[in-house]
């Protein structure tokens, strides 16, 4: 066994976790809907040796003396375990229904982060299930997962050997390397004045009502998709803005919350802190949601709104190396910047590259399960889908009404319609627009 400190990313979702019930907010699910021949014992021992491969899969997480921990098994495995399908009719809903309940099955942390799972579905038709706890992974975990898996599993058909080399190092080792450099001053200050005097979000769209004092962790799903037409319209806008689409899209939900709050909007988004080489292969939790703050006066223009948008994202991006617990005061028990009343409420994650499984012989598609419980009060993913994108947001059941969350994925799709058509447009028009949208 090896013992190593957990990342400062790993150690707020970890003491974030012991104060939560069941089911975590922080389970991830990766299911992919396999159709054909699946050769299981194939399959098996790809999964084997990609547990082998990745220290943070054979690990578990518990309380040392000097804090949290991550202790390493030189020998440890996370066995498949298979199932029959426990649902009903063969449709999409319950394929959502059954794998979001499958997911929600806790995890012991202390012995691993990680539970696979075969589902036989139908003759040919197979459900592979991974769930795993945030400590473990991230976007850019699940990318690799998709790559790695795929060559293993080649291999283990009889194909092309997976040729991969081995991570360059244990996230172990990253963590103590991170301790090691500490946080710097001058981000900390950089945070402090950022989000000097930001007010907490009192409404959420998609209109003024009465919200619960706390948010419990019950939570739903809603979905809808951005067209390719209106993807196209968004690209070629976020082009002539000198930005990025998601700078462009998260600007839009700055103007749909602060049409039923303040101007001044707080906004989640992902940021990576891998950067060094050596981290490209590493299986683990290196990417956190830190907050943009948005100004939106409704005498402004949404191009102007969206340029000071784009200067404040890279001024995040610049400072980003502050844990988001840091600024909450989670880490290190000094006091943060914000309250989670500031933080934990509105996000988004756009993903443009979204990766494949990819086995010889078989057709696979990633099921987009929603989440175990609520992180935020709305979490909205975007995911690239030929010219457009697939949209679905993770709600808490304590602040939104089914009607209420599909009528804020409405509003937001009007201002990025409008926005997209006409980046000149007022904010006041785009305030009218929404409150109009039905």
């Amino acid at each position: 066994m090896r013992e190593f400190p957990q990342t400062y990313e790993q150690e707020a979702l970890w003491i974030a976790d012991r104060f939560l019930g069941d089911p975590s907010p922080f389970l991830e699910t990766w299911a992919q809907r396999i159709l054909g021949p699946l050769d299981v014992p194939a399959l098996e021992r790809a999964l084997a040796a990609l547990v082998a491969r990745h220290a943070v899969l054979r690990s578990g997480f518990d309380l040392g003396d000097d804090g949290p921990v991550q202790i390493v098994d030189p020998a440890g495995t996370v066995p498949l375990e298979r199932l029959p399908w426990p649902g009903g009719e063969l449709d999409p809903d319950d394929l959502f229904g059954t794998l979001r309940r499958a997911g929600q099955r806790p995890l012991d942390l202390t012995v691993s982060p990680a539970r696979f799972t075969l589902y036989d579905r139908a003759p040919d038709e197979h459900v592979l299930l991974l769930q795993i706890h945030h400590v473990a992974v991230d976007d850019a975990s699940l990318v690799l997962l998709d790559r790695e898996l795929s060559a293993l599993y080649t291999e283990e058909t009889g194909g092309a050997p997976a040729g991969l080399e081995p991570p360059a190092l244990l996230l172990g080792e990253h963590a103590v390397r991170a301790r090691a450099a500490g946080i710097d001053p001058a981000d900390l200050a950089f945070w402090a004045d950022f989000l000097a005097g930001a007010p907490a979000l009192t409404q959420l769209p998609p209109r003024p009502r009465p919200l619960a004092a706390r948010r419990g962790s019950a939570c739903d799903t809603v979905r809808t998709t951005v067209p390719a037409a209106l993807g196209d319209a968004v690209r070629a806008a976020a082009r002539a803005l000198r930005t990025t689409p998601h700078v462009l899209m998260s600007t839009c939900m700055a103007v749909t919350a602060a049409a039923v709050d303040s101007e001044d909007v707080v906004i989640g988004t992902p940021v990576s802190r891998r950067g060094e080489p050596d981290l490209d292969g590493v299986l683990g939790c290196l990417t956190d949601l830190l907050p943009v703050r948005y100004r939106v006066p409704a005498d402004a223009d949404f191009a102007t709104v969206c340029a000071a948008a784009k200067r404040r994202s890279l001024d995040v991006l610049r400072h980003r190396n502050v844990p988001y617990a840091r600024l909450g005061g989670g880490v290190g028990r000094t006091r943060g910047v914000l309250s989670g009343a500031h933080l934990g409420r509105i996000c988004l994650v756009l993903d443009q590259s979204p990766s494949r499984l990819e086995l010889p012989g078989l057709r696979c598609e990633r099921v987009h399960v929603g989440g175990a419980a609520a992180k935020f009060d709305w979490l909205q993913y975007v995911v690239a889908d030929g010219g457009g994108w697939d949209v679905r947001a993770d709600y808490a059941l304590d602040f939104f009404t089914p009607d209420e969350a599909a009528l804020f994925l409405r509003q937001w799709l009007t201002a990025l319609a409008a926005a997209s058509a006409d980046p000149g447009v007022p904010v006041r028009d785009l305030f009218d627009r929404l409150a109009a949208t039905a």
